[in-house]
């Protein structure tokens, strides 16, 4: 007698083995979804039906209590199926995204995954934290998302009554225009939060595999002086967002990244967007000497005029005098400074892809080297919520990111070499 097979449990892998000539093949039954997920999931769908069954009714009304002809309710039903269909599509995309396992690309090689072990105890508490979020999100939108749909909605019949009342493409516009919004104030707090912690926990652990570093949200410096000095010459809004500090090749060290922006009109214009390299000298040089960039016969005409207690430095150096301007309080310690080598290392900077036009102030024993980057991407960004917090490639762009900003102090130190033997002795 025949028995039917076993059933074989949820979850289970099953290992085929039965012939030589066919390799081993894994069967993976997919894991439930959670409980919660599920109802979460069922509750958007059912709602986003009945609010785009509601779209549908209302465009229909309103279109017959304009015009209560044959043909302007049989192209009402038609527009209104097509708007309440947008509604409902959307809900059932929102409903599955939240029921889908989450498939992130992870960076081959050993890497990322020494990263990973390394820091396995605190991303694991950040995961803990990042599921709680995505929790609380989807627990909001399902709130959120569907009051922005009917306020986009409620926007348009509102308007019907107005002298341009508007079409259906506006209207469905307005209603996924709603919905947008509608998520984005459902994640906006919660996804900042957890990005914060994101870079409180793991940034000063990457860090610290440099040497005696840290990492901090920056500390907004001071740059009245580097306003003064011209070395920023126009005013704007500052903002500071990330700061890597501490002891590098024996230097007191701090880079903060900074961008000044200034409105003019309708529009932003970027000041500066870059890196403030700080190092405090082995020894003081006793005056103020400012590398600026040149401005053309006015503008540096004009930096002359405003240059109240310093004076221009003439140097040696026809290549480095078409690009650069430098003012000082002492001449032969601005020269002492800006040696030969010191120069066309300091040409050399601008040379970088990654870099513009680096700038320089020096007060006493204090340096300081803003560099402007070639791109607008902000560095140290932590991953989005909806990966997990162990992802490799996130992890190995964080420690490349600050990798890429040691450079640049390096480039500052080896600008002259006495500054580290001289701490050295």
């Amino acid at each position: 007698m025949l028995h039917p097979p076993a059933p074989v449990a949820k979850g289970f892998r099953v290992r085929y083995t039965g012939g030589m000539e066919r390799p081993p093949v894994d069967v993976s039954f997919p894991k439930p979804p959670d409980p919660r997920r599920l109802k979460s999931a069922r509750t958007a769908m059912t709602g986003g039906l009945g609010l785009g069954l509601l779209v549908w009714i209302a465009i229909v009304v309103v279109a017959v209590v304009r015009d209560p002809s044959l043909l302007t309710f049989l192209g009402a039903v038609a527009g209104g199926f097509v708007a309440g269909l947008v509604v409902a599509g959307g809900a059932a995309w929102f409903a599955i995204s939240m029921l889908m396992p989450s498939i992130t690309p992870q960076v081959s090689g050993a890497e990322g995954g020494k990263l990973v072990t390394s820091l396995q105890d605190v991303l694991a508490q950040i995961e803990a934290v990042r599921v709680e979020t995505v929790r609380k999100i989807n627990r909001d939108a399902l709130v959120f998302v569907p009051l922005g749909v009917a306020a986009g909605a409620a926007l348009w019949f509102l308007g019907q009554s107005s002298k341009d009342p508007g079409d259906l493409g506006d209207m469905v516009g307005l209603v996924i225009g709603g919905g947008v919004v509608g998520y984005v104030a459902a994640t906006f707090g919660p996804s900042n939060r957890y990005a914060r912690l994101y870079k409180e926990k793991v940034l000063p652990k990457l860090a610290a595999t440099f040497g005696d570093l840290s990492w901090r949200p920056a500390v907004m410096p001071d740059i009245a002086q580097l306003r003064a000095e011209q070395i920023f010459r126009e005013n704007g809004e500052a903002s500071a967002d990330d700061e890597i500090f501490g002891t590098y090749r024996n230097l007191p060290l701090n880079i903060v990244e900074l961008k000044i922006t200034r409105r003019q009109g309708k529009t932003t214009h970027t000041v500066f967007n870059g890196l403030l390299v700080n190092l405090d000298l082995p020894r003081d040089t006793g005056a103020v000497t400012a590398v600026v960039a040149d401005d053309g016969a006015i503008g540096n005409f004009r930096d002359r005029m405003l240059a109240s207690g310093r004076q221009r430095v003439a140097l040696e150096d026809p290549v480095f005098e078409k690009v650069y301007e430098v003012y000082g309080t002492d001449q032969i310690a601005a020269r002492a400074l800006l040696n030969p080598a010191f120069m066309e290392r300091f040409l050399a900077l601008g040379d970088r892809p990654e870099w513009g036009r680096p700038l320089l102030l020096c007060t006493g024993r204090k340096l300081t080297i803003a560099f402007p980057k070639s791109s607008s991407r902000n560095l140290f960004e932590p991953p989005s919520f909806t990966k997990p917090a162990a992802n490799r490639e996130a992890l190995v762009k964080l420690r490349d990111d600050i990798a890429a900003v040691l450079k640049a102090a390096d480039a500052v130190i080896d600008l002259d070499y006495r500054f580290e033997v001289q701490t050295r002795q």
